[in-house]
């Protein structure tokens, strides 16, 4: 390298290594005593220059900055340190670099790094000041010339030479360039796969470390060289920037040097993916060069803000790092990074970001940079808050992303804002003695800060109906955590739960979690204490309301006495009456209000007004305060009472999570006593029978928390057991049969786990054997339910001794409390069967329970006159029978004994025979008589398989015996043997095939008895013709609804036994079900169910009646469609019934009045969906064509259409489906129906087949398209293809729309023409008409006599008789002519 002044920099940083080869560097690929030989020659030469290098940073070391003294006659000498050899030798070494021995290498990067180090060290020991000296000297001299001419003149500080800048320029540069080629190298091997690719290509030597640990190596040794690196590079840009004043003139630093740092930094930060790698990789110093840089170098902010946004566009690691960045910058007296980081986001091009042809990098740098914001108000809020004017545009922008992210930002900056006004507010307090302008600048303050939040609250509720999910759940979430944090202002807490609620019915899984979840928080945040029980409230109100009156300001109280004895004035001067009397009570109570709202106006003007109040204005002011209080929180009570249904609707979801959060939210609304959460939590219990396991766990994990464990434990600590057991008896109490079926449920899994103490169920028996009425019940209730899962609860002589009197005993028999004895009964089905055992303690107590439980089933205790007691009395027989039929040995004897009393109590005996029967008695008696004998089927096959068991095992058993016998032979005899186990097998076989006989020969006889013997030849078969008979009821004899609604429900229990007596009787129960009275709506019900029971079990004798069950959805009951949908459901899903020829009845229930029976409807056609074999779509057609036959609303057709073809999702399903519909057309007889097939098509899929389609039958629907309807609809298939990309056939979709408008227009053409023609038409048959009427009017007239004729006939008429005159009449004859002519002259002129 040449000389140079001492001003002019002889290494300017080149924009490539390569350019050192040119001038003004003249570098050499290799010194020219470089011995490249071969390859230990050349490892030699690379080793002298490290040591020739190693020796020059020795000498730094111990020289200092006096290296760099010159005098001003050797100033265009050469450097004596960093010479040319110097930087020969870097420039070889650093060039080479990827191909040095790992050693080389390494003693290389620490050479460098120890070059770096020690020229910061030198510039910050300040030694060399000869040097220096000169420096000053020179910038003297400027200093003094610049100020003579006006310039700015200089603060005299020293400069070091320019050979020390120019080494160390030289040595950050050569840094930079390891860690480039060493960050790219690694970039690199990233990208393929590898791992350590840039450490030293060296190979392992033979039995040297195993692959792995050599990559573990090179990882290891890549992180200490990239930290060692990164250490010095950061001790430079320090140095740099601290020093800067010694370094360069005017402290105006060099920005290609200055930049080195970061443009390193920027590199490393690529590779910071993680916390591992952030420390791996340095990005910690990484971040501090940079800030450094931003700090020294003023003019570099726009090189660093560029490059910071396109690693932002680049990387999506980079939002939280640059936000740090921000941190770490000099803030004072603004972050300017921050700001100008902000400016450049603010300025993005967001337009074309959901355009389909857009660039994916576009999408992706926005979604890369869309996290910045948020992560920088984390941080720097204020930042973020005074420069939000550049972002508020962005919510009018297309990326969802930069939506979410502001609103995201807006919530951290409501935090810290609310902390700042919390921190300034006791400032102003404690600065009461200031000057009265500071005052006033921090009330101004405060007031801005409160309008800021105002705004920035109302821009987040307003995001929470964004076109977009994410926004809106990005919404709803920071309202959620602002609420947690205590940052929700009072004010808000209203408006932001009707929000929460109103999104409950967003379409979005996501918004309807976080809406759940911000409900859930502000109930567990509510600022009215604890319990939110709205009783307590409404008797506060009225308490304070009351006191408020009675103490009224003296003036208002007079104003309020005048205006009510003014308004009983005005009424006594008016007429009286029942609307004048409400009127005035309405009046008097405005009155009330208005003077009560006059009194609390005055109190609060006297405190706003700092007046001193007396005792008694403070203590009504304090009563007002308390009445505000306690309205707020009805209020808010009254918001959570009235969203119960959109509670309901989110338990109810089909969605996991929407249940899940809906349970977490019932629980705390449990534990603040808010009345909706009981019956939530009642409705909850039904997802006990939810297929999905996780659902399950909730649903119990939420009924431990709020009836077993105490709030807020999560289950881990239980209440006390008599709270536990009062739990259960409120929860039993009010429960319907559909809600104690899963109570029991849940009961029962808990009791399997162990998890209820065994004491509650102590206090549960006491309380069943002590207390009265319902809660004796309930108790009993509750025990039965455990029972179900552990039977010892009352399976013990003792505990059936306490049943026995608590649940069958005399309290039960004289208060006849049938709900008592059904539990009892209840209880008794988890009882094993008694053995006969005279001697047994346990069969006594049976035997006693046994006779208690005929009395029930006889009704012995049954009051004849009251039907409500009989009505009681069903449940309680039902369950006896049931208790019956499964404690005792011989169930069928006492059966007998139950329908023998019953006869006995209506017939009569022998000697006393009754000819009269109560019906009342008598319903009772069919009622236990099909009960009965629907108990003897079922006992009937519990023994068959009792049998079939007993065999199987017998037959095992004779199987085990053989084969142990067989392995106990003996060796010797094996031969002999042999043959007798031959003989052995053959017996079992045989003995094997009569067991197979004995079991088809043991179905046979269950067959038989179901068949013949329990209706057939049994006891029940004698009563069998008074049950038809009444059923029947030919003559209306029997008027009792009660008991035709028992005799049919015999009828129909003995149905299901034999199939015969089924077949037989069929005719009569649907004559009964098409009779039944219109007000009966119990009976029919009841048939219905009763039918599909009949289905389930004689199909083929109950398919001729298909078409009359389908009939019943359209019954004017509620209660009748819904359980005869509910029966055709089961029915369908288990192909016991045919679909086709009646689905169009089930497809209209799908816009029925009954929210049950529509939703039933649509859950019928998602399950058909799910088959295989495509139900929906065969179904279709027939379903379109009765629907049209109909003449049903459009838009009810249109709704059903809809729904119903969502299910068509394959393509050639949808094809097919197209060309059926087509193929309609012609059979249309209105216009009507084509434009409700048309609408069908237009909701198909479209492919290239079915334009094709549409084009190839276009003749079938042309005539149709003058209608604007039908047009509407084939235009909207041709805009739905246009946006399929895939589509090639665009030459036959563009065909099809011009033949669509051509046709249409023609079609129209057409009509008007059509129109005009029957408008003429019609004009011309008047005419005709008319043309009769004249020629009709002329014949008269000809005929009409001369007037002397009508004279003489006028004598000869009677006196009586009133003729017009005959000039009168001959006037009306003339006009009518002259009327006639002008109007035909005006035709022809």
């Amino acid at each position: 390298m040449s000389g140079r002044g001492a001003n002019k920099p002889t290494f300017p940083i080149p924009s490539s290594l390569q350019e050192l080869e040119s001038a003004p560097y003249n570098l050499l690929p290799y010194p020219h005593d470089f011995d490249d030989d071969d390859e230990a020659a050349r490892a030699e030469s690379f080793s002298k220059l490290i040591r020739l290098l190693e020796a020059g940073n020795r000498t730094l070391l111990s020289a200092g900055l006096g290296l760099f003294e010159v005098e001003e006659e050797e100033e265009e000498d050469f450097d004596t340190w960093n010479d040319n050899g110097r930087i020969q030798a870097l420039y070889t070494l650093v060039r080479k670099s990827d191909s040095l021995a790992p050693a080389t290498r390494g003693r290389l990067v620490k050479l460098l790094c120890d070059a770096v180090h020690g020229l910061c060290e030198a510039l910050e020991s300040g030694s060399g000041n000869a040097g220096m000296v000169m420096q000053s000297q020179t910038q003297q001299g400027e200093s003094q010339q610049n100020s003579e001419e006006g310039g700015p003149a200089n603060s005299g500080s020293y400069v070091v030479s320019q050979a020390f800048r120019d080494a160390m320029a030289c040595h950050i540069y050569m840094l930079f360039t390891v860690m480039f080629l060493t960050e790219s190298k690694e970039k690199l091997g990233k990208s393929l796969g590898n791992i350590g690719t840039s450490a030293s290509s060296g190979r392992s030597k033979k039995g040297g470390k195993s692959k792995k640990n050599q990559n573990g190596d090179k990882g290891e040794d890549l992180a200490a060289s990239r930290a060692m690196c990164a250490e010095a590079m950061y001790a430079a840009s320090i140095t740099m920037s601290t020093q800067k004043s010694k370094l360069w003139k005017r402290s105006v630093p060099d920005e290609a040097v200055v930049g080195l740092p970061c443009r390193i930094a920027y590199q490393i930060l690529e590779a910071a993916t993680g916390v591992v790698a952030r420390k791996a990789s340095s990005g910690d110093k990484a971040l501090q060069m940079i800030a450094a840089t931003v700090d020294s170098a003023p003019c570099l902010l726009n090189t660093v803000v560029s490059a910071l946004v396109d690693l932002l566009h680049t990387y999506d690691h980079m939002a939280p790092l640059v936000a740090e960045l921000c941190t770490i910058v000099n803030e004072s007296p603004t972050n300017i990074l921050a700001t100008e980081l902000l400016r450049e986001i603010g300025r993005l091009d967001t337009s074309g970001y959901t355009d389909s042809n857009a660039a994916g990098n576009k999408a992706s740098g926005i979604k890369n940079v869309a996290p910045f914001i948020s992560e920088l108000a984390a941080v720097r809020p204020r930042v973020v808050l005074s420069n939000i004017s550049l972002l508020l545009p962005h919510l009018d922008s297309e990326p969802y992303v930069l939506r979410s992210a502001i609103v995201n930002s807006i919530g951290h900056i409501l935090v810290r804002e609310d902390q700042l006004l919390v921190e300034v507010k006791p400032d102003k307090d404690g600065d009461s003695g200031d000057e009265s302008g500071e005052g006033s600048k921090l009330e101004r303050q405060i007031a801005n800060m409160a309008k800021t939040r105002r705004s920035l609250f109302d821009i987040l509720c307003d995001r929470t109906h964004d076109i977009t999910s994410f926004t809106r759940a990005a919404s709803l979430k920071v309202l959620n955590d602002l609420t947690e944090k205590q940052s929700l202002p009072l004010d808000r807490i209203m408006p932001v739960t009707a929000i929460a609620i109103d999104r409950l019915q967003d379409k979005t899984v996501m918004v309807r979690r976080y809406a759940m979840q911000l409900l859930t928080t502000l109930l567990e945040n509510n600022p009215f204490m604890g319990m939110l029980n709205p009783d307590l409230y409404r008797t506060k109100i009225r308490e304070l309301e009351a006191y408020l009156k009675c103490n009224v300001p003296e003036e208002i109280l007079k104003a309020r006495d005048a205006a009510i004895e003014e308004a009983k004035n005005n009424n006594i001067n008016e007429e009286s009456g029942e609307e004048g009397d409400g009127n005035t009570k309405k009046e008097l109570a405005e009155i009330e209000s208005a003077a009560l709202a006059a009194a609390i106006a005055d109190a609060e003007s006297k405190q706003e007004s700092n007046e001193d109040l007396s005792e008694a204005e403070s203590e009504f002011l304090a009563k007002v305060r308390g009445l505000k209080f306690a309205s707020s929180a009805m209020s808010f009570i009254e918001v959570f009472e009235n969203a119960n249904d959109s509670f309901q609707t989110m338990l109810m979801s089909s969605n996991p999570s929407d249940v899940t959060e809906a349970l977490r939210f019932f629980v705390k609304a449990k534990h603040f006593g808010l009345p909706c959460a009981v019956t939530g939590m009642k409705r909850a219990l039904a997802l006990m029978w939810s297929n999905e396991t996780n659902i399950q766990e909730e649903v119990l994990r939420a009924f431990v928390e709020v009836f077993v464990a105490e709030p807020g434990t999560e289950g881990k600590e239980l209440l006390p057991e008599n709270q536990i057991a009062q739990n259960f008896l409120d929860l039993a109490g009010e429960a319907t049969v559909s809600e104690l079926a899963s109570i029991e449920e849940a009961l029962g899994r808990l009791v399997k786990k162990e998890i209820i103490p065994p004491y509650v169920f102590s206090i549960l028996w006491t309380m069943a054997s002590q207390a009265e009425g319902e809660l004796r019940a309930s108790a009993m209730l509750v025990i039965s339910m455990a029972a179900s899962a552990d039977p010892k609860i009352v399976d013990s002589a003792y505990r059936l001794q306490n049943l026995y009197d608590a649940g069958l005993g005399d309290y039960t028999e004289e208060h006849r409390d049938w709900k008592t004895a059904r539990s009892a009964a209840c209880a008794l089905q988890r009882v094993a069967r008694a053995k006969v055992d005279p001697s047994s303690a346990k069969y006594i107590i049976l035997d006693l329970i046994t006779e208690r439980l005929v009395a029930v089933a006889r009704g012995d205790w049954c009051d004849d006159d009251n039907e409500e007691d009989t009505n009681s009395w069903f449940c309680a027989a039902e369950q006896a029978i049931n208790a019956i039929f499964t404690i005792s040995p011989a169930p069928e004897k006492v059966a007998m004994e139950i329908l023998l009393g019953h006869q006995a109590g209506i017939f009569g005996s022998q000697e006393e025979p009754s000819n009269a029967a109560h019906s009342v008695r008598l319903s009772r008696f069919f009622f236990v008589l099909g009960h009965i004998a629907l108990k003897l089927l079922i006992y009937t096959e519990v023994l068959s398989s009792s049998v079939r068991r007993a065999n199987s095992a017998k037959s095992v058993k004779k199987q085990e015996s053989a084969s142990s016998g067989k392995k106990d032979k003996d060796a010797d005899t094996e031969s002999k043997e042999g043959n007798s186990d031959d003989e052995e097998e053959d017996a079992i076989e045989a003995e094997l095939g009569i067991a197979a006989q004995a079991e088809a020969e043991t179905e046979r006889k269950v067959a038989e008895i179901s068949e013949n013997e329990i209706v057939g030849r049994g006891m029940i078969s004698l009563f069998t013709p008074m049950l038809l008979r009444v059923v029947a009821n030919e003559e209306g004899t029997y008027s009792s609804p009660v008991l035709m609604q028992s005799a049919t429900l015999a009828l129909c229990k003995c149905m299901c036994i034999a199939k015969s007596f089924c077949e037989k009787h069929l005719t009569l129960l649907f004559s009964v079900l098409v009779n039944a009275p219109n007000d009966d709506q119990v009976l029919r019900a009841n048939i219905v169910i009763a039918v599909g029971d009949l289905a389930f079990r004689f199909p083929n004798e109950v398919e001729p009646y298909t078409p009359k069950i389908y009939a019943c959805l359209r019954d004017k009951s509620t209660r009748v469609r819904r359980h005869t949908l509910m029966v055709l459901t089961h029915l369908i899903l288990n192909d016991m019934v045919k679909v086709k020829g009646n689905v169009c009845e089930i497809a209209l229930c799908l816009q029925d009045q009954e929210p049950r029976i529509r939703d039933m409807a649509r859950l019928l056609f998602h399950e058909l969906s799910k088959r295989t074999n495509s139900p929906i779509y065969n179904l279709l057609p027939d379903i379109v064509s009765q629907l049209s036959q109909l003449n049903l609303k459009q838009e009810v057709f249109r709704e059903i259409m809809l729904f119903l073809l969502s299910f068509i999702k394959k393509d050639r399903q949808n094809e097919m489906l197209m060309e059926k519909l087509i193929q309609r057309f012609p059979k249309c007889t209105s216009i009507d129906q084509k434009a409700d097939l048309a609408y069908c098509i237009a909701q198909l899929k479209v492919n290239d087949k079915c334009i094709k389609c549409l084009n190839d039958t276009f003749k079938l629907y042309k005539d149709a398209l003058f209608d604007e309807d039908v047009l509407k609809n084939f235009m909207s298939v041709v805009s739905k293809a246009k946006k399929n990309t895939k589509l090639d056939t665009k030459d036959a979709l563009e065909e099809l729309e011009n033949k669509l408008n051509e046709n249409a227009a023609a079609g129209m053409e057409n009509v008007k023409a059509s129109k005009k023609a029957a408008r003429a038409k019609k004009r011309a048959a008047k005419r005709v008409a008319r043309k009769k009427e004249w020629e009709e009017s002329d014949e008269e007239e000809m005929s009409e006599p001369e007037p002397e004729d009508f004279e003489d006939d006028e004598e000869n008429q009677p006196e009586n008789m009133n003729a017009p005159p005959v000039e009168e009449k001959a006037a009306k004859t003339r006009s009518g002519r002259s009327n006639r002519s002008r109007r035909g002259r005006g035709v022809l002129s």
